[in-house]
């Protein structure tokens, strides 16, 4: 989910400076990040049969592979009808394109996707955000914190490498209920279990579990809400990021300079241990020191961060 966020700024940005429609093709599990922005003119899957005949059948002036290592794309960007096909240098996939350019691990992922559309379009300004991206809804938030200042935080990740403690987590929305401040989990599904035992560790019980109970534009109309964000290496990151509030974020395994905020309003945490970080292309090899780069980092580290943010 990472990826299809970090690329909604480029998005708008051609969608209303050059007045482009703009179609999608993406993985499943990224169709609801598309579909919850207004700038985009078709959402197809590539796993439906009826999305990519009516891609293959569509003739375009652009298209843009975003993907660096998984060479699917970059085929079905070479058989789709297209006056230019642009993609990254990585893997002998430009190949594949009419332009290309080179992919830097090292460069955060949305300026690297605007730098590949500037290749073709004239780009007057550097990167930027243009808030907001997500159309906007009224979250029915509970009349128990309507009124009061709450923080968002987000225990999850897509591997176990990039998790935090359920105990140190519960310390820090003790901390956060203690400043008269509601502490709110959320999450997906899949953080259920991991919501439920954060909760009941928690010895306050100012705080809400929101886990599975809200659509992505609920969330962000949430964050419209919220103080500050705390979250680990995630897509919800990049949600609140593009919600335009301020974040506390937690790195180990990713790649900070790819995937971390920039700015004064982000504050990264990230014990830059000599075996982090370990990802690379969104492969993450097994750890041999028990996932000391998280494990390292303090309720404190956290404490102090809120404490210049609040």
């Amino acid at each position: 989910m990472g990826d299809a966020l970090l690329l909604l700024p480029i998005l708008k940005e051609i969608a209303f400076s050059f007045h482009v429609k703009i179609d999608i093709l993406c993985e499943p599990r990224n169709i609801i990040v598309f579909n919850s922005v207004t700038f985009l003119n078709q959402v197809f899957s590539y796993k439906k049969f009826l999305s990519m005949l009516s891609v293959f059948q569509t003739k375009y002036d652009l298209v843009f592979d975003t993907e660096q290592s998984h060479f699917l794309s970059a085929i079905i960007t070479r058989i789709v009808s297209a006056d230019i096909k642009a993609g990254f240098k990585t893997n002998g996939r430009e190949k594949m394109y009419d332009k290309a350019i080179s992919y830097s691990q090292n460069i955060y992922e949305a300026k690297i996707f605007w730098e590949l559309f500037s290749m073709v379009f004239d780009l007057k300004k550097p990167f930027h955000f243009k808030f907001p991206y997500f159309i906007p809804q009224v979250h029915n938030q509970p009349k128990s914190f309507k009124k009061e200042k709450i923080i968002c935080l987000f225990p999850g990740a897509t591997i176990d490498e990039r998790l935090w403690p359920e105990k140190k987590w519960a310390k820090v929305m003790d901390w956060i209920a203690n400043k008269n401040i509601k502490p709110i989990l959320i999450g997906g599904s899949k953080e259920y279990n991991q919501c439920k035992k954060i909760m009941e560790l928690c010895k306050t019980d100012a705080g809400i579990n929101l886990c599975s109970a809200l659509s992505i534009i609920e969330t962000a109309a949430l964050f419209n809400k919220s103080e500050l964000l705390i979250s680990t290496d995630s897509g919800i990151l990049h949600m609140g990021v593009l919600s335009n509030v301020p974040t506390i974020s937690l790195f180990g395994a990713g790649i900070a300079a790819k995937w971390a905020p920039e700015g004064r309003k982000h504050l990264v945490i990230n014990k830059n241990l000599k075996c982090s970080p370990c990802t690379r292309f969104g492969s993450t090899p097994p750890c041999l020191n028990n996932l000391s780069c998280m494990t390292q980092i303090s309720v404190d580290d956290i404490i102090i961060g809120l404490t210049g943010k609040l």
